[in-house]
């Protein structure tokens, strides 16, 4: 433990300097998963893990933690944003506000606030990446922006795509060899999704992946009537998983449109609901897995996946907004395990005018933050959603810039949802324990190797709970509800955990509380 921390501040000497004259590098990114002193990406590394060395903070001494501070950003609503710290610096995102703070005393350091050029249909903002001295993030009227990470000027901005049809940019991008890999959202809408890769220094697009193939595309085919395609959606709601061995990026890619009328869209309706394997350098796809072929209740593959090896087989897992997790062998490509995770209920039966009740519903299941994966425990962690509702088939009309659900959705009482948190075997799938929270459990999940797992809930409270058991052995309310990233990092020999708290969502989730970070430590 001591030797950890001992090197993580050794290295934030080296990383501060590093800052001032740009940063991380590469060959940081590519360390990012043994880097203590940093989180360098939503994830924390390429293969989307979430795992943390550090130890300082652990079972025996978590009942004393203490906060430090905390940093508003000024800009309330939904608030779903990770932080990422390099060089002492936490990086924090809401709908228009991009600020950097110190990441021991929350001192604001700059600020930046984007003010959009076209409609805005959503407003959520996952968070930014970092590379030699830029920080990039999307926006909700479906730009591409880059700003200077020590002094957050703007340095250049570039329009996606057209939000006035519905598109956005709500996943935090990565970056990898100077590439930023972004992806439109918006499939509730009726868009036709795209997955891009842009040149980090000048923004110029490097190549384009349709994720609703047409024409000669492989898996047209799976769209029986053509001319749905326009309309067929397909979103990348959250962030990216790259394997840097293979080169090998990993997309999840959302719900097919319209949500509630299969019949429209008949076929399996290729790339939706599906983790697309693609050549990072070229965007060519490599192989892909469809999760729910011909979706009918919203069911997005939303989160990132996880990719690990686990007993010399080298696994890709993935959470689904229909209740399970999905895992596969990538050697084989064949699936190794499928485990629910919340209530599953008339899962098969397709929306009819009459309505039929199905679990989970349209907000249920693993929602944007997916798997976590603790390589000691050969463990998976999972947060989701117990919310079940009736869906109804409805009128089918397209109306650009509207939403194009083709029926409805009508949900319990919010009164009534719940969440879980499921330890898996890594291998098998088989779950190992589950914890059942009172709300949604829809923030980051972060294993340690002090035997934690971080995380919070919808009712604003910061929870750790041990990883063996589940038994939650901290809880601290925030004064907010909490749906964003919970980091860790150590910072001059101490290790601090930041979280994100203040999703308000006063309709569908019935949350309360402003934008904010707050950062733990020992007293």
């Amino acid at each position: 433990m001591r030797g950890s921390i001992l090197k993580a501040a050794l290295f934030l000497g080296l990383a501060a300097g590093s800052a001032l004259a740009g940063g991380p590098t590469q060959e940081m990114l590519d360390n990012a998963a043994n880097d203590t002193s940093n989180w360098l990406m939503y994830n924390k590394d390429y293969l989307a893990q979430r795992y943390s060395s550090l130890d300082q903070i652990n079972t025996s001494n978590v009942a004393s933690l203490k906060k430090v501070c905390t940093y508003a950003l000024g800009e309330n609503g939904s608030f779903q944003s990770s932080p990422i710290v390099y060089g002492g610096v936490l990086y924090i995102t809401s709908q228009h506000v991009t600020a950097a703070i110190n990441a021991t005393n929350c001192k604001p350091l700059w600020r930046y606030t984007y003010k959009p050029s076209g409609p805005e249909p959503f407003t959520t903002n996952r968070g930014v990446a970092i590379y030699d001295g830029v920080v990039v993030r999307g926006t909700t009227d479906a730009h591409l922006i880059a700003l200077n990470s020590s002094t957050g000027k703007l340095l250049w901005n570039v329009k996606v795509a057209d939000s006035s049809k519905g598109y956005f940019l709500s996943a935090a991008p990565i970056v990898w060899n100077g590439m930023i890999f972004i992806g439109t959202a918006g499939a509730d809408w009726g868009v036709h999704g795209e997955m891009y890769a842009y040149d980090i220094k000048s923004g110029q697009r490097l190549w384009t992946f349709d994720v609703i193939p047409t024409g000669n595309q492989p898996g047209a085919d799976t769209w029986q009537k053509a001319e749905s395609t326009t309309t067929g959606g397909g979103s990348m709601w959250t962030s990216f998983t790259l394997d840097p061995q293979t080169g090998l990026l990993y997309v999840s890619v959302g719900n097919p449109a319209p949500d509630f009328a299969p019949e429209y869209r008949p076929g399996a309706n290729l790339y939706t609901d599906s983790v697309v394997v693609l050549d990072a350098k070229t965007g060519q796809l490599s192989h892909y897995y469809q999760q729910i072929p011909n979706d009918s209740h919203d069911w997005d593959t939303a989160a990132a996946p996880v990719v690990y090896d686990s007993a010399g087989t080298h696994y890709m897992a993935v959470g689904t907004k229909g209740g399970y997790v999905f895992g596969y062998d990538e050697g084989s490509k064949q699936q190794s395990f499928k485990t629910a995770v919340t209530t599953i209920l008339n899962a098969d039966v397709k929306p009819t005018p009459q309505g039929v009740r199905s679990c989970p519903g349209t907000l249920g299941g693993v929602e944007w933050n997916g798997p976590a994966y603790d390589p000691q425990m050969e463990t998976l962690f999972v947060p989701s959603v117990d919310w079940c509702g009736v869906y109804k088939l409805g009128e089918v009309r397209y109306v650009q810039g509207q939403l194009f659900f083709g029926g409805t959705n009508v949900l319990d009482p919010s009164s009534k949802a719940r969440g879980w948190i499921v330890a898996m075997d890594a291998k098998t799938g088989q779950p190992i324990w589950r914890y059942h929270a009172p709300t949604p459990m829809v923030a980051a999940v972060t294993p340690t190797a002090g035997g934690l797992l971080f995380t919070g809930d919808l009712n604003g409270d910061f929870l750790a709970l041990d990883s063996k058991t589940g038994k939650v052995l901290y809880r601290n309310p925030t004064g907010g509800a909490m749906a964003g990233g919970i980091v860790t990092y150590a910072q001059n020999g101490k290790q601090y955990v930041a979280a994100a708290s203040g999703n308000a969502s006063r309709t569908i989730w019935n949350t309360t509380g402003n934008a904010k970070v707050v950062i733990y430590a020992l007293p």
